[in-house]
């Protein structure tokens, strides 16, 4: 099913959109650290659930390939 291809596509898209940006904040230099940590603790945030979203939904294909 197009479907299923679509959602694996997005969730890749936003992992890697957000590990590009946690990538560009620890690399910025014009930032002091309180702002850099905040940012970097967002994307984390925001990565750690994409992550989670992406597991969960590998679960539930591999369930429904069972029945």
């Amino acid at each position: 099913m197009r479907i299923i291809n679509i959602i694996n596509n997005d969730l890749v898209i936003q992992k890697q959109k957000l590990e590009e940006e946690l990538e560009r904040v620890l690399n910025l230099t014009d930032t002091n650290t309180e702002d850099k940590l905040k940012q970097a603790l967002e994307l984390i945030n925001k990565l750690s659930m994409v992550t989670a979203s992406f597991a969960t939904w590998e679960l539930y294909q591999s369930k429904e390939k069972e029945n």
